[in-house]
């Protein structure tokens, strides 16, 4: 975590990570000074292709116990106008007051607040807080096909993760079609019960189909895979948090921090306008998308 990174900036950085869809974020990044060539730091940048163009937004973000005033949206505009940005955001803990609102207004930059309200009947908040802790699922796996050759044999046969296989009418790598397997709700309603407890723990997953799977050339050899079989090895984790809840951009989301863990866990999850709840998560093996968790 960069040394000027507060915690704060790491929520707007996860918010805006959990809502970027396929756009990339970057916390802390370093963008070359038009005027003096330097480096200057923006709290967060998200760079995203709009059909053939590639678009910058730089966000700067404050975490003081007063509204932002003029001076600082002056600063940070003088401060943009020199960098490769398309859009200029500016988040505030507390706010802003008016004549800074008018003044970015002014300018086109667009103000943003996180609100400490929320839906009270979001149920993901209470499920959060009555536990008060985070339970995180990691899944790791390696695949093996089961084959029938033409020449009579049938052998297992080890399947990297970056082979493609066909599905449906989309071709996939076996990755993708695996963390497919792993998201349904059928699998985790199967899965969980029995995991007991933290740590890792190793499961099995065979797959079938009627018809058979995928066709196959291995060595020069042609044959059918009968069976897809998926090495689990599942650790899970508790962490005690704080949480914090929100709106941002009308989106409700619930924010949590571990302590006094170093470096921390600290997540977002978002509830879309859909109904689903996705989020983002970072601590000390990286960072990574939550599509799906149990409370």
């Amino acid at each position: 975590m960069p040394q000027r990174t507060n915690a704060f900036q790491r929520i707007v950085t996860l918010l805006n990570a959990t809502l970027a869809g396929h756009a990339s974020v970057v916390e802390s990044a370093m963008l070359r000074d038009k005027v003096t060539q330097e480096n200057r730091e923006v709290d967060v940048l998200v760079t995203a292709r709009t059909a053939n163009y590639k678009v910058a937004i730089g966000i700067e973000v404050v975490s003081w116990s007063r509204p932002a005033g003029t001076p600082w949206v002056e600063r940070m505009r003088a401060k943009h106008d020199n960098l490769e940005i398309d859009k200029l955001i500016l988040v505030s803990q507390s706010g802003f007051t008016k004549p800074a609102i008018v003044k970015a207004s002014f300018y086109g930059i667009e103000t943003l607040t996180v609100e400490r309200a929320i839906a009270t009947d979001w149920p993901l908040l209470a499920s959060l807080e009555s536990n008060g802790v985070f339970a995180v699922t990691t899944l790791r796996y390696d695949c093996t096909f089961v084959c029938a050759f033409e020449d009579g044999t049938k052998e297992q046969i080890e399947a990297p993760l970056q082979s493609t296989i066909s599905y449906g009418d989309q071709t996939l790598t076996l990755d993708e079609f695996v963390r497919k397997l792993v998201d349904r709700a059928e699998f985790r309603d199967a899965l969980y019960p029995h995991i007991k407890g933290a740590g890792e723990h190793s499961f099995s997953l065979a797959y079938t189909e009627p018809d058979g799977l995928w066709k196959i050339v291995n060595n020069g050899r042609s044959g059918q895979v009968e069976e897809l079989r998926i090495g689990l090895r599942v650790l899970h984790s508790k962490t005690p948090v704080q949480l914090a809840s929100g709106m941002y951009t009308e989106v409700p989301f619930v924010a949590g921090i571990s302590q006094p863990e170093t470096p921390p866990l600290q997540f977002v999850l978002a509830k879309k306008a859909d109904g689903a709840v996705s989020g983002v998560l970072i601590d000390r093996e990286g960072i990574r998308s939550l599509s799906s968790f149990q409370t």
